[in-house]
């Protein structure tokens, strides 16, 4: 199952208007906790996650609004905020992942961890979920089943208050957005220039 989604606080009626007048098209579907929103593929065969944000990042400049973009497959998940200014911050999580057992390295990269997510907290407007953020990981646990990775970008929907639903929705595998009330948004570009400049994404 996999995710690339991007979820956001801005208006129904706002996103609407900034994905209609975007280079990328998708679907755009309303949420009693935000409003998500699922672009169309990149052209060719590269997906990287910095291809993958520039449709998002168009998004909350039109917007005005910060937003969440969340990506997913079996082995890895990331969750990158993109604000108006300053940014991206992303967060990574690896289902192998294996931390130090070297007791002092591990508190290093725990510390360098919990700072970076208070970061991005502050950065999306809510500090005091810093803490909550910071404790969104899949270090093993002895006699635990870790958790699948797409349900830590559930978590961090829940930390801030986001329509968790958009985890599991894509379109880079499938033309169904698998939302109610998914509204489809295409883009129409005209000449070469236009052509190029969709292609950029």
């Amino acid at each position: 199952m996999g995710t690339y989604a991007v979820v956001t606080k801005a208006p129904l009626a706002r996103v609407r208007e900034a994905v209609g007048a975007g280079r990328v098209g998708g679907f755009v579907a309303p949420d009693p906790l935000g409003t998500i929103v699922l672009f169309d593929p990149p052209r060719g065969m590269r997906s990287s996650s910095r291809r993958l944000a520039g449709p998002a990042a168009a998004l909350v400049r039109r917007t005005g609004e910060p937003a969440w973009m969340l990506l997913a497959n079996e082995a890895l998940a990331e969750a990158m905020l993109l604000a108006p200014t300053g940014g991206p911050w992303s967060l990574q999580w690896a289902a192998d992942w294996q931390p130090s057992e070297d007791p002092a390295e591990y508190l290093t990269d725990r510390k360098a961890w919990d700072t970076y997510c208070e970061e991005i907290a502050a950065a999306y407007g809510q500090p005091e979920h810093g803490t909550d953020l910071a404790l969104i990981r899949n270090d093993p646990v002895p006699g635990r089943p870790r958790p699948l990775v797409a349900d830590l970008l559930r978590q961090v929907c829940r930390v801030f208050g986001l329509p968790d639903v958009a985890v599991g929705r894509s379109l880079l595998v499938g033309d169904d957005p698998g939302l109610h009330e998914a509204e489809r948004f295409d883009v129409t570009t005209r000449g070469v220039l236009g052509r190029l400049m969709a292609q950029s994404y």
